[in-house]
């Protein structure tokens, strides 16, 4: 389904389950109160980037639906390799190229006990946006496909291209999650090296070790190793 506006595509996908609609794929090309990192904004610049939204009425574990953003991440990663572009990830959800951001995923879920009942996951990337245009929506340290490889891509075929490898993955998860993580960790950006990560107003900064099999960041801090989750931005309840 396509809205040329909307504030959000999370939002309205949960909008649309909360109508009795099982499974969908929401896409706007104007995205003007998207929910970022730490509750920040993630605005698409009109006709510039992509910003869609995949539903299912899928049930998963709880313990397992901190893997839903590395799975994202890595089949975004995968499927712009078709495209001839190579991105690397940053925990827990984020897509860098050339160690700028022009992208980042945010998934969500409603929980019923020890296991999922929907999911959505919510994806922007900045494709065909300009300097000014990113600046104009407060992404410095953003770029964009069009300004590192100077042309610009058919936003249609670099999302029909996420999405054919995010089913792909999706359909054999959560058994395929081992895989998934040890895939995540060789395109990651900062293996086994100091990071710094603030969840709420908790800092820890550390060497990165990788991932646990929930999806949780390993964290060596004074050679010992710490739990990091992301997990309080992944679960909904309604």
């Amino acid at each position: 389904m396509y809205v040329e506006s909307l504030p959000s595509t999370n939002t309205y996908a949960w909008d649309l389950i909360d109508k009795g609609k099982e499974s969908g794929i929401i896409l706007t090309s104007n995205q003007y109160n998207g929910k970022g990192k730490r509750n920040n904004n993630w605005l698409s610049s009109i006709h510039g980037g992509i910003a869609f939204s995949l539903f299912l009425n899928r049930e998963l574990p709880s313990n397992q639906l901190g893997v839903l953003p590395i799975l994202a991440g890595l089949s975004i990663q995968e499927a712009l390799l078709s495209h001839a572009v190579t991105v690397s990830l940053k925990w827990p959800n984020d897509i860098l190229l050339k160690n700028k951001k022009i992208g980042g995923v945010l998934c969500e879920s409603n929980t019923r006990g020890k296991v999922s009942k929907y999911i959505i996951i919510g994806i922007g990337m900045n494709v065909n946006d300009n300097q000014k245009s990113l600046n104009k929506n407060n992404l410095h340290n953003a770029t964009s496909l069009k300004i590192v490889h100077n042309k610009e891509y058919g936003r249609e075929k670099i999302i029909s291209s996420i999405i054919d490898q995010l089913m792909l993955n999706l359909n054999s998860f959560p058994m395929n999650s081992k895989d998934i993580i040890k895939r995540w960790e060789l395109n990651c950006s900062h293996m086994n090296e100091e990071v710094a990560f603030k969840n709420n107003s908790l800092s820890v900064s550390g060497v990165f070790k990788g991932l646990n099999s929930d999806g949780s960041a390993k964290i060596s801090v004074n050679n010992k190793l710490k739990k990091l989750t992301k997990i309080k931005f992944l679960n909904f309840y309604r």
